[in-house]
């Protein structure tokens, strides 16, 4: 498959413009959206949680027929919304200052997505893999490492085809979410390990929100990532390796 140079630099510009924000809301006047806008940012994260299916995996998961290592849940803002309300009192044991709900005031959908583990703890026997007898304690860490390691990638996927829409991203560790106690209110496979909680923010800039957006009294607040400004420059983490002779 071959690039033109103008698609070529969509692809780089979509990759440097990703950022990671954590918008802040307010859970008494949580964000609103138009109808029309809502359903046009709604289709934009459905094809963009479709479309990052391309991510590669190794090993066929084999989980409910389903060969991909990976699962993914979309929170619309009306039901985000629903668990911010009712956050504290599902969760007494978390701070005050806790910025999941008001997070989840101020987006327009939080998708979940969970690897699958293949296995619990290390067996002493040999695991089979596609049928092939396998080691069982190095190959059973080496598998789920590549599970894991695929969804990454597919979150990653996620986050560009958000960003290339427009739209807001910040890859939450999930907090709450990766507990059996919300797992089970909200209905979340238990099965999976929680290992992003997407927040995709409708009313970044350049998502069109115009007239499309039912304004707040308080406007979300919107914080770049801690470790924005703390890249190291390609040469401090780049090698280029030549074997001359052997």
């Amino acid at each position: 498959m071959a690039f033109t140079q103008d698609e070529l630099a969509a692809v780089e510009k979509t990759v440097a413009a990703r950022r990671t924000f954590k918008v802040i809301g307010d859970t008494v006047d949580p964000v609103s959206f138009d109808d029309q806008f809502d359903q046009r940012c709604r289709a934009l994260v459905r094809s963009a949680v479709r479309a990052a299916d391309a991510a590669p995996f190794h090993y066929d998961r084999n989980f409910g027929g389903v060969a991909q290592p990976w699962r993914v849940d979309i929170l619309w803002h009306d039901s985000c919304q629903k668990i911010a309300a009712n956050f504290h009192q599902w969760f007494d044991d978390v701070k005050p200052g806790n910025k999941l709900p008001g997070m989840l005031s101020a987006c327009g959908a939080c998708v979940i997505v969970s690897w699958l583990p293949q296995f619990s703890g290390c067996s002493t026997e040999d695991v089979s893999v596609s049928g092939q007898a396998l080691p069982a304690k190095d190959k059973q860490i080496q598998i789920d490492h590549e599970h894991l390691a695929a969804t990454s990638a597919y979150v990653q996927n996620l986050l560009l085809l958000l960003t290339a829409s427009n739209m807001g991203t910040y890859w939450s560790s999930g907090g709450q979410f990766r507990t059996d106690a919300m797992k089970q209110r909200i209905g979340l496979e238990e099965a999976g390990s929680v290992l992003a909680a997407v927040f995709v923010d409708f009313l970044s800039d350049g998502a069109g929100q115009g007239d499309a957006s039912k304004p707040t009294k308080v406007a979300p607040e919107r914080v770049p990532g801690k470790l924005a400004n703390k890249r190291a420059a390609a040469e401090s983490w780049l090698a280029e390796i030549g074997i001359d002779q052997f």
